[in-house]
């Protein structure tokens, strides 16, 4: 059972003589976990008698405003944790403080779906906090993302190199990355290099699935990866050190100090390298053999910090931080480099500040970004020597509002927003012509409305957006809605909207070489009708089993992918194709409590095929069936986690099934053990991956790295943070 503490802060007003005004009350307080009493943000507390409910904040605090005098049961939830009832007594006028405890449930039933009643984020998402990070054993973003439903990461080096992420069979500039609400697609290329966030600084990842260009603008055409970093919340020491595979090291630590209630800070600094040269298999159509991926490391040092400030009814908040990062560029197999190199800067700032009434909210976020990249070869296998450079520097402005009025109106809610950024882009890899200044500006209003109807919960969303870019001709207009209704654990929805994708500045703008040709003429990739059907059922079934499942399917019409395609003279060029995409995806899991075991998996198919009468099939390197499986085990103080991922045939010819790469599986098993426990817990962490060595390549001329193995020790200290 949770355990639930209340401390009531206030007393009670001496009776007075004659009647006494109702006057309503609130309820402040703080959700956290059991075990290590670490902050709980997004955790729902409502009025389990009425229609009242809040959500705690990054620091676990929360407001719950409304509240007739008297007794209220209260209804606190979130996403990993056992839920609780708890009594609490409002006083007239007054208000009351709670501290609340919540039991972490066992394995990653939080990565299911959230219920649409409850939580902000629509169904489809996968939440991933910071314990299950943690607990995965998992060494960076990348690999965290690949056991996610219809996310395929690919990689183009070992340990710490080069990743990007497909979902639904998109290309990486299709998918949205934002930290702390910021963008991190590259300028030049429009992709988010993955092995650029560091794993130590984060707090909480979601992944929205589908077009989200309705919500988050440009880049959001097959969906979204939000990552919120580690806030302040009082004082903490947390550290840990681990040693893997192919020179693989990593030193992470996180300070924190102040009140958890007051002024406090976060300073978080991680520092990783790897050697990275490791043997592979030549494949087949190469001539077989073998050969080792040399010029292969990579070295990354990151430090960020946040800052808290309440402000009687404003709450501020200041972020900063900096990356720094170098690794060889070894090229493809077929034209090994191992003289080429790159070296990149990142420097990061920013302020929120924010308000939350009874009625209204909003909130104001400036942040400003600085990316400098320079990739030099003095001897390069092929062509003449290089030493290009890439300045970027951007000004993000973001505003919101909204509004969720009380009594007859319950249920209903309307937000509005809007966000002006400024980019200035230099490279020398750009033609002169290259426009060096663009802007990006939207607006965008949602509305939501939840009411019950007989037995069920339904709850309407309208979503759209306005966008207007330098390199888009007018505006682009990117509705969406979605229709839930819920009953209980059972979640059926029905959705759709439209997305969109401008060109990249590498597309249009490259100086033209050796057979390569840029396309200035560049339409944006659109996303036109997407609809998707989701059904859920969220923790089910009685004391010894507990079952989650989803499964969705979906269509859209994308038009204008952008494609390479060589022409006439073998001269190759980006062009927009139109294809159609359509799929399904499906997971859950199974618990076993008394056992102590959570048994899961998930699988999608997905087709992505050329539309026009030329080519026909699956888009090239778009593997149509991926999946995962595994399990997980805790006795005592051990935890073991199995995953299996499978990668389906990809095609490597546009419109051709010729010299198609085989599907693999790849296995993984990991361990964590808390050898020391009490008010200091010490961690013993580790693992194998690709434990049968399975040197797969996802793309051609780029093998993974095969069997790789990584042992850590993670300290805790007695306060509120977790690392």
């Amino acid at each position: 059972m949770a355990i639930v503490a209340i401390v009531v802060a206030t007393a009670t007003a001496l009776r007075p003589r004659g009647a006494q005004a109702q006057v309503q009350s609130e309820v402040r307080g703080r959700v956290t976990g059991t075990s290590d009493g670490a902050a709980i943000s997004s955790a729902t507390i409502a009025d389990a008698d009425g229609e009242l409910s809040t959500r705690s904040d990054g620091s676990g605090e929360f407001v719950l405003r409304g509240l007739t005098p008297g007794v209220h049961r209260l209804r606190v939830t979130a996403v990993g944790f056992q839920p609780a009832i708890m009594t609490v007594v409002v006083t007239n006028g007054r208000r009351t403080d709670a501290l609340i405890a919540l039991d972490p449930v066992i394995g990653r039933l939080a990565t299911v779906a959230v219920q649409a009643t409850a939580d902000r984020n629509p169904p489809g998402a996968t939440v991933i906090t910071r314990a299950e990070i943690e607990s995965s054993g998992r060494r960076d973003l990348a690999d965290i993302l690949d056991a996610v439903p219809a996310v395929v990461v690919t990689r183009q080096g070992g340990p710490a190199g080069p990743a990007t992420i497909s979902i639904r069979g998109s290309s990486a500039d299709e998918v949205l990355v934002l930290v702390d609400g910021v963008p991190v697609n590259s300028r030049l290329t429009g992709s988010a290099d993955l092995s650029g966030i560091p794993l130590a600084s984060i707090e909480r990842i979601t992944v929205l699935p589908g077009a989200q260009s309705a919500r988050y603008g440009s880049r959001a055409l097959a969906g979204v990866v939000l990552i919120e970093t580690r806030q302040a919340a009082g004082p903490a020491i947390d550290a840990q050190a681990s040693a893997g595979a192919w020179g693989d090291r990593d030193a992470a630590v996180s300070l924190g100090a102040g009140a958890a209630t007051g002024v406090s800070g976060r300073v978080t600094g991680e520092r990783r390298t790897s050697t990275g040269d490791f043997p592979f298999d030549q494949l087949a159509v190469r001539g077989g053999g073998t050969g080792v991926r040399q010029n292969d490391d990579a070295g990354a040092s990151s430090i960020s910090g946040t800052m808290r400030i309440p402000a009687g009814p404003l709450a501020f908040a200041l972020r900063a931080s900096e990356l720094d990062d170098e690794r060889g560029l070894p090229s493809s197999i077929v034209t090994p480099d191992t003289t080429a190199r790159q070296r990149g800067e990142r420097t990061s700032a920013g302020l929120t500040a924010r308000h939350d009434g009874a009625l209204a909210s909003w909130s104001v976020d400036a942040d400003a970004d600085r990316q400098h990249e320079t990739d030099r070869d003095s001897t390069p296998t092929s062509g003449p020597a290089y030493d290009d450079h890439i300045d970027a520097t951007s000004a993000d402005v973001r505003a919101a509002a909204s509004i969720a009025p009380t009594g007859a109106w319950q249920g209903v809610s309307v937000s509005v927003g809007g966000e002006a950024r400024v980019l200035h882009v230099a490279a020398t890899v750009l033609s002169d012509s290259t426009p060096t200044t663009e802007t990006e500006d939207g607006v965008w209003t949602s509305v939501r409305v939840s009411r019950p109807i007989g037995p069920v919960v339904a709850t309407l969303d309208a979503d759209v957006r306005v966008d207007w870019a330098t390199l888009v001709a007018g505006a682009i207009a990117s509705p969406h809605g979605l229709l839930s209704v819920a009953r209980g654990p059972l979640v059926a929805s029905v959705s759709g909207g439209q997305a969109f994708s401008p060109p990249t500045l590498a597309d249009e703008f490259f100086h033209e070489g050796v057979q390569v040709r840029p396309n200035p003429a560049l339409r944006p990739e659109r996303v036109r009708d997407e609809v998707e059907a989701r059904l859920a059922l969220h923790d089910v079934g009685w004391r010894p089993v507990r079952v989650s499942a989803e499964a969705a399917v979906y269509r859209a019409d994308i038009d204008g992918m952008i494609l390479w395609f060589p022409n006439f003279a073998f001269v190759w060029s980006p062009s927009n194709i139109d294809v159609h995409r359509d799929g399904w995806d499906a997971g859950g899991e199974l618990a076993l409590p008394a056992l102590g075991t959570v048994l899961h998996g998930s699988v999608s198919d997905v087709a992505i095929e050329y539309a026009g009468p030329a080519l026909g099939g699956q888009v090239a390197y778009r593997p149509r069936t991926s999946g995962d499986a595994g399990a997980r085990v805790t006795v005592s103080r051990v935890t073991v986690d199995w995953t299996s991922r499978y990668i389906g045939d990809r095609r490597t010819v546009q419109g051709s099934a010729i010299n198609s790469l085989p599907s693999y599986w790849i296995s993984d098993l990991h361990a964590t053990v808390r050898v020391i426990g009490g008010s200091w817990p010490v961690e013993v962490f580790g693992g194998v991956e690709d434990l049968f060595d399975r040197r797969a390549d996802l793309l051609v001329d780029y093998p993974y790295a095969g069997r790789t193995w990584l042992v850590g020790l993670r300290l805790r200290s007695p306060g509120v943070g977790r690392l």
